[in-house]
């Protein structure tokens, strides 16, 4: 029974094509990377690498309807008002200090944060109270893709 059910929710995926490109759409709108409509949409980071790069060289042809939907509510104009949210800076500065800690280099993490390196120890050493959701999203990101294991430091683009 377990075969056929699993069978049943595979028949249930739909084409990935038109969510590659709402996806990429959304973030040349709001000139952020991927990972930033990742986190925003809740959906792994991995899961929007393989819908935007593929597996294998081969693009991905279908993914699940619960991240299609989820990746469907973020829009790019919905991206560009991130940089004027504000939101507590408590969690983002826990992010941030543990990338540090996982050995992300203060300038590469403060570039792929858009900070500048002042504002980056503001946040780090708890000063700052605020921060904007842009910035939260990259930390988290940030976090996600080193912390989590998700990449690889050097291959972080700032």
């Amino acid at each position: 029974m377990r075969a056929l059910s699993s069978l049943n929710r595979r028949d249930q995926w739909v084409d990935a094509a038109p969510f590659r490109a709402h996806v990429r759409h959304a973030v040349s709108v709001a000139d952020v990377p991927w990972q930033v409509l990742a986190v925003v949409s809740g959906v792994p980071l991995p899961a929007v690498r393989s819908l935007l790069f593929g597996r294998s060289g081969r693009p991905l042809p279908r993914i699940e309807p619960r991240l299609a939907t989820r990746l469907l509510r973020v829009s790019g104009t919905h991206l560009q008002a991130l940089s004027t949210l504000r939101v507590g800076a408590h969690d983002t500065s826990e992010l941030l200090r543990e990338a540090l800690v996982a050995g992300v280099e203060p300038l590469r993490l403060a570039r792929w944060c858009r900070l500048t390196p002042t504002e980056l120890a503001l946040l780090v050493d708890g000063e700052a109270t605020a921060c904007s959701r842009l910035t939260e999203a990259l930390a988290r990101a940030a976090h996600r893709r080193v912390c989590d294991g998700a990449e690889p430091m050097h291959r972080f683009a700032a």
